[in-house]
């Protein structure tokens, strides 16, 4: 099972983990870890930034990060990851979901970086771009304030049919994402789970 994060970046994206002092290792392989692509827009005057995953096109959002957020934005985003995860599996507790929270934290257990996105995976990323633009401004009517509502916002566009180069079908990312992470447990029985908590509160106390 692949135990790190692979984060590829836009040369703008490169700049702000740049200008905030983020070091991480780069990546020898191109091709190493598991692979997510980033990208920063601007929205309503606030940086978004665009996160997903290259198999399944899973997009994580960001909104409003702060400075301390991009010079630790490798944990930032292995947190999110976990929460998401565990919110989209609603795997009933305590056993089935800590499971997969142990599974995913191996995932993410370390971050290396690469700069340049791929041509597919950015024009999914731009297509998510347009999507939050129109959902905000003209559904909403504000930004996201909170990791859930940002989770709300990005369940939106991840319910949006995709198609890969080489694909025969459309799919739903979240559907594939969430099969691909109950594929590293064994089966399990559904049920509620927890909300997604505040994964920026235990960073910012750090």
């Amino acid at each position: 099972m692949t135990t790190m994060i692979h984060l590829h970046t836009s040369k703008i994206f490169t700049n702000d983990l740049t200008k905030s002092g983020c070091v991480l290792p780069s990546a020898e392989n191109k091709s190493a870890g598991w692979n997510w692509y980033a990208h920063r827009i601007t929205l309503m005057r606030k940086k978004c930034i665009i996160v997903m995953e290259e198999a399944c096109r899973y997009a994580l959002i960001f909104i409003g990060l702060k400075k301390k957020s991009f010079s630790q934005f490798d944990k930032v985003l292995a947190s999110r990851i976990i929460a998401e995860a565990s919110w989209l599996c609603d795997l009933s507790h305590p056993e089935p979901n800590e499971q997969l929270i142990v599974a995913v934290e191996q995932k993410c257990s370390s971050t290396i970086w690469s700069q340049g996105l791929d041509r597919s995976v950015q024009s999914h990323i731009r297509q998510v771009a347009d999507e939050i633009e129109y959902l905000v401004k003209c559904h909403f009517e504000q930004l996201p304030e909170s990791a859930e509502e940002e989770f709300t916002l990005g369940f939106q566009v991840n319910e949006r049919y995709r198609k890969r180069k080489g694909d025969k079908d459309y799919f739903v990312p979240h559907k594939i994402w969430r099969a691909s992470l109950l594929a590293l447990l064994v089966p399990q029985v559904r049920s509620n789970v927890v909300n997604m908590a505040d994964f920026r509160k235990g960073l910012e106390n750090d």
